[in-house]
């Protein structure tokens, strides 16, 4: 989860004690739109070195869903808890 709240922070150039969770969402980040959403996915790419399915992108509702995707495209299964995985 530090992974992702860090490039988090980094995209929507938010205060680094900014609460960030799996229950996170769009409605509680100041800026997080659809352009935005599109940055988020390219740094978390970048940072996991992972490619995300495009078809899913749109359809992450929180952080959580977000880690629980990660998890799943670098250990190869099915979507696990989120933990401290990413």
């Amino acid at each position: 989860m530090e992974r992702v709240r860090a490039v988090m922070i980094s995209t929507f150039r938010i205060p680094g004690d900014s609460k960030i969770d799996d229950a996170t969402s769009s409605a509680d980040i100041e800026g997080w739109d659809s352009l935005s959403h599109a940055m988020l996915i390219m740094g978390i790419e970048e940072e996991f070195k992972i490619t995300l399915p495009f078809d899913r992108i749109y359809q992450l509702d929180d952080v959580g869903a977000l880690v629980r995707l990660i998890h799943e495209l670098d250990s190869g299964s099915p979507a696990a808890p989120s933990g401290d995985v990413a």
